[in-house]
């Protein structure tokens, strides 16, 4: 990374001329010495990814402390040194381990083929970054996308592209910002790494409509569980939502469970069909009074809930659920019939040879089942043969 001087309005003062990025290559210092820190986290979702089709604005990223009287905006300090310092900025994936993320950075300076490279070396050492905008691409073009970002090598965590070809594992409506710091070594030269850091989630504000069941194709089911129900909801993403099923006493949740089903359960982002979970126990007098609610994982957000009923099982069902595990196999055996295939058998072995004898005794095996039939058959064949002796 070679340095060049130049001004320029707003919090921005020095640009960085990059001819080569070659942050996947760089020593990183990572125990002891220099940091990064975040000082203002981005807003989580504030902002709108846009395409560069749309032909506007991608606006800019507010801090999480942004206030319409008092706008923030992602901030970053490096602790412990004094001097010039490179600081690239890119988008990676929101799960660990951090992979450099298909979406661009575009802003008003320092920002090129997606990524962010500003210098810093101010008194506090400092950097607010309050043009920066996200711009998102389209599933077709993430193979493009990371494979110019693989030949300026910005890859923070050193995972490879591996998963450019993986486009499907790639969530589209979620960033995280990767700092990486470079100090100079050598005046113009800027080969010293700190370890990168990423911020919170930024999630695509378009993308995250608020949650809400609008409709249940029932209001009770069974405390054993299974029962198969359509629920019907604002627009969710089909990946990053669940069911979950609650029991409240004095504002402590004493049970949940979460319906069974997958994505491809989930029609046109409206409808969800998905099988009721089992209480934790079957022995219930009385139905139970329970809540049913949305939630999506990414962000611990939830809908509001609805009240829901857990309905016991009669008692012949009780009975039978808790002992079906636990029973031994039973077979019923028709006593009369096991006397049958005895006389014939004795007739067979006294009028006809060996050899019809033991057919007989194998029609015995195959019409008396289970263990006994077995048992049955193979002492015909040692009668048959202490007979023939």
């Amino acid at each position: 990374v070679n340095s060049q001087n130049h001004t320029s309005r707003g919090h921005w003062e020095n640009r960085v001329k990059v001819e080569v990025i070659e942050t996947d290559k760089m020593d990183i210092s990572r125990r002891e010495g220099p940091y990064i820190k975040i000082v203002e986290q981005p807003a989580s979702k504030a902002l709108r990814f846009r395409y560069e089709c749309e032909g506007r604005s991608a606006g800019s990223i507010p801090g999480v402390n942004s206030t319409p009287e008092n706008k923030t905006y992602p901030t970053i300090q490096i602790v412990g040194y004094k001097g010039r310092a490179v600081v690239v900025v890119s988008c990676v994936t929101k799960e660990q381990p951090h992979k450099p993320h298909p979406h661009n950075l575009v802003g008003r300076d320092g920002c090129k083929k997606g990524v962010c490279t500003v210098e810093v070396h101010s008194e506090s050492m400092t950097q607010s970054f309050d043009h920066l905008g996200i711009q998102c691409v389209k599933k077709k073009d993430i193979e493009e996308a990371l494979k110019a970002r693989e030949e300026i090598r910005v890859d923070p965590f050193r995972t490879g592209f591996i998963h450019r070809s993986q486009p499907g594992s790639i969530d589209l409506n979620a960033v995280r910002l990767c700092f990486q710091a470079f100090l100079e070594e050598e005046p113009g030269k800027f080969k010293l790494a700190l370890m990168p850091v990423t911020s919170d989630i930024i999630y695509d504000k378009k993308a995250l409509c608020d949650l809400a069941i609008c409709k249940l194709s029932h209001c009770s089911a069974p405390v054993a569980g299974g029962l198969e129900m359509i629920l019907l909801c604002e627009k969710v993403a089909k990946e990053d939502i669940s069911v979950r099923l609650y029991e409240e006493r004095n504002g402590q949740v004493i049970w949940e469970g979460m319906g069974d089903f997958t994505p491809t359960q989930v029609h046109k982002q409206v409808a969800i069909t998905f099988k009721t979970p089992r209480y934790k126990t079957l022995q219930v007098e009385n139905p139970v009074q329970v809540f049913i609610q949305l939630r999506r994982p990414s962000d611990g957000e939830t809908s509001d809930s609805l009240p829901f009923q857990l309905t016991p099982l009669d008692s012949g069902a009780v009975s039978s659920e808790l002992t079906r595990k636990r029973a031994k196999p039973s077979y019923d055996v028709d006593q009369d019939a096991i006397r049958e295939y005895y006389f014939v058998g004795i007739l067979g072995r006294a009028w006809l040879w060996d050899g019809a004898a033991t057919v007989v005794g194998f029609v015995g095996y195959v019409n008396i089942p289970g263990s006994l039939g077995t048992m049955w058959f193979l002492l015909k064949l040692l009668s048959f043969s202490y007979i023939e002796q």
